[in-house]
């Protein structure tokens, strides 16, 4: 299918140009995309699935399943034990671990339903390894320690379940830290912990031990600064955007992409179309169309610029509000490829936005651990 029709489909009726018109080019670029993807593990580091997720097997409704991945000539993914925040007490606990139960059993059907197409993935080198066997290396990651209660406990229980990325905080503050867009509903103080509770500054130096890689995104700017104060390891913002360009209070200033830069960790810019273009005029009674890839790769091309190649890569937040016009889910992972081509960016630049640096930062995490551990 031509790289038109695509975008045609991605934003139906609205047309955003997303690459030049020249068809042949375009084909060509489509074509060399398509060549890298082969020799690169080209790795999303953050979707979701939801809860009447009917199964990756089929080429469904939903931006992941199996085919899509397989289309898209992606290698592995970060698939998120997700839920939001909700109420601080007995009965709002407990309804959080049934629902993490449930996401969690669903991600892990992902490979236990396809074996001959998808496994879990323990570490960077079971997914190169299970890249190399032709197949789709699921990661579990666990995204708001709401479930978690105040229960330090629990990050050894759910790394003992498979999590080996864990972010503290989403939309909300919990007992373990504010969250950069607390919640009126929920009654939260802005800046109740300072940043981190007294329980999520424990859990730190426990994640580090782990080899637990630590994702900063949705966390407030004292609560990042304090984890990175307290981290032995890299971190990740496993999905994040970029304030300089859209100043919302989910999205890295300048000072927090040094900071992660200095901590040698990555930050991968999300492609989520209200961190990456400015909203309409609050008069305006038409919604903002989507962005586009070429919106996304400004976001990355501005991060390369700050912190350098090492350190940014490519999240999608699919399932959760993610896609932009282009990637709109799985199956169009080349048409990024085709844009960062398009800027100049070489295969080894590609491969390590494209999950390298994911990769490279999250064995770091592991190593870490292993070197804690050696020291008790």
């Amino acid at each position: 299918m031509r790289l038109a029709a695509i975008l045609s489909a991605a934003v139906l009726s609205v047309a955003v140009p997303v690459f030049a018109a020249d068809g042949a080019a375009d084909a060509k670029l489509l074509n060399k995309a398509a060549e890298i993807h082969k020799r690169i593990v080209a790795f999303d580091s953050h979707l979701d699935l939801p809860f009447d997720y009917t199964g990756a097997a089929e080429d469904g409704k939903t931006q992941f399943d199996l085919p899509k991945a397989f289309r898209g000539q992606l290698k592995g993914a970060a698939l998120a034990v997700f839920v939001p925040q909700g109420p601080r007490t007995t009965e709002g606990y407990a309804k959080a671990r049934e629902d993490a139960g449930k996401k969690y059993s669903l991600i892990k059907a992902v490979a236990e339903a396809n074996s001959n197409r998808a496994a879990i993935a323990y570490s960077p080198d079971d997914v190169r390894r299970i890249a190399a066997q032709g197949k789709f290396a699921v990661v579990i990651s666990l995204l708001n320690a709401y479930p978690l209660g105040s229960d330090l406990s629990q990050l050894d229980e759910w790394y003992k379940r498979g999590v080996r990325v864990l972010g503290y905080t989403h939309a909300g503050n919990n007992d373990w830290s504010d969250s950069s867009r607390p919640t009126a509903a929920l009654k939260d103080k802005p800046e109740e912990h300072g940043g981190l509770s007294d329980l999520g500054k424990k859990g730190i130096p426990r994640l580090n031990e782990l080899g637990m890689l630590i994702d900063v995104s949705q966390l407030t700017t004292a609560a990042l600064k304090q984890v990175l104060s307290l981290t032995k390891a890299p971190v990740v913002a496993s999905h994040s955007g970029i304030k300089a360009i859209v100043d919302a209070p989910r999205n890295l200033s300048d000072e927090e992409l040094e900071l992660i830069r200095k901590n040698g960790g990555v930050v991968q810019v999300v492609a989520f179309s209200n961190y990456l273009r400015k909203p309409p005029a609050a008069e305006s009674a038409q919604p903002a169309p989507p962005a586009t890839v070429a919106q996304l790769v400004d976001g990355i091309v501005y991060a390369v610029k700050k912190i350098g190649m090492d350190h940014v890569g490519i999240a999608s937040d699919f399932n959760h509000g993610g896609g932009v016009a282009g990637w709109q889910n799985e199956g169009e992972a080349q048409n990024v490829t085709v844009e960062l081509l398009r800027r100049g960016y070489s295969e080894r630049d590609i491969a390590k936005l494209w999950g390298g640096n994911f990769l490279r930062v999250w064995g770091e995490a592991q190593r870490a651990g292993k070197s804690v551990q050696s020291k008790r």
